[in-house]
């Protein structure tokens, strides 16, 4: 319907019935029945972590799995991808998992985390949460809820023919699929008792952490020079805006890795004599090589001086790129 504010003042507006919205319908007030609370979740984490004491979590405040899920519900798609920032002890993760085996969706999330517990907490989660993890009880997923007003009352055959469909779909998922009325909502659950380990979510996710800092001021100075693998992955990921995989480095050749049909090279050694010296530079000979170890690619080479044109280069056929090493490197090999 269209709002016509009175009196005349402000513009007419559509104004829509949560009963007539498609999705979820954002609510100033959600209330800890239906999104849970900081103690719901506390005790949800010392079932994944069995062995744990509550002491041993290091988390005062873990946010509940529902809220996230409806944060999830109402900002996200089924092929969305989710960032936490401050993941904590992994609650956005969790309730990715759970929002996607719910409606078959293929959500990804990105969780970063730099407190100590990054792995053995936050990660490990994780980790369980999609393999499955010990844990003896009943095990409960939140299938439906639905509040119910009279409008809703009103096509009640739409809400049964939900109901019946969570049975006939997920019915052999689990031991029961238990139906409640609680505060004015509708609300069903699967239950599966576990003896011995909780079933996972299912999925994947790959656990990274940040090298060592590359500090510019310090290379300036000359106060340190950052490790061939440290500075080569930096600048990797800044040519080819691809993940740097140290195991395909060669240092004794100078190759960093490809992307894209383009061969990343790095002239380099943390060694400012060395730096200084007619080792470090890019010369014909150097580039010649380069280019027949691959006469069908692109090469991209880094280092601190050259004795070779680009002009050159090209005029011998040479698919080589030359690029000066951060300028603040620069500054330190030109002193």
């Amino acid at each position: 319907m269209v709002y016509w504010p009175k009196q005349g003042n402000g513009k007419p507006r559509i104004k829509q019935f949560p009963q007539d919205a498609k999705g979820l319908v954002p609510m100033t007030l959600w209330p800890a029945r239906e999104v849970g609370t900081t103690e719901d979740s506390k005790k949800q984490l010392l079932e994944i972590f069995s062995e744990y004491d509550e002491a041993d979590l290091a988390i005062h405040a873990p946010k509940p799995v529902p809220l996230i899920e409806r944060v999830i519900a109402i900002a996200t798609g089924p092929d969305s991808i989710v960032l936490d920032s401050f993941a904590g002890s992994g609650t956005t993760g969790h309730a990715v998992l759970t929002a996607n085996e719910r409606d078959d969706g293929n959500r990804k999330f990105i969780l970063v985390e730099m407190e100590e517990y990054a792995d053995k907490l936050t990660a490990e989660r994780i980790r369980r949460v999609i393999g499955g993890y010990k844990f003896k009880g009943v095990q409960r997923t939140e299938l439906y809820r639905q509040s119910l007003t009279w409008a809703r009352l009103n096509k009640a055959d739409k809400i049964l023919d939900a109901v019946s469909a969570i049975d006939t779909l997920h019915g052999h998922e689990y031991d029961a699929i238990k139906k409640e009325m609680k505060d004015g909502e509708l609300i069903v659950t699967g239950e599966k008792a576990s003896a011995e380990e909780a079933d996972g979510l299912g999925g994947a996710f790959t656990y990274c952490t940040l090298g060592d800092p590359i500090e510019l001021d310090k290379l300036l100075t000359g106060e340190t020079l950052p490790s061939y693998v440290g500075l080569g992955g930096v600048l990797f990921h800044m040519a080819t805006s691809r993940a740097f995989d140290s195991a395909k480095v060669d240092e004794g050749t100078y190759f960093l890795g490809e992307a894209s049909g383009q061969q990343v090279w790095m002239i380099y050694k943390p060694d400012l004599d060395w730096l200084k010296s007619p080792d470090a530079a890019l010369t014909l000979a150097r580039a010649k090589a380069i280019a027949d170890s691959a006469l069908d690619k692109r090469h991209l080479v880094f280092a601190p001086a050259r004795y070779v044109s680009q002009k050159m280069l090209v005029e011998r056929g040479l698919n080589v790129e030359f690029v000066p090493l951060p300028f603040a490197l620069y500054r330190i090999v030109r002193s």
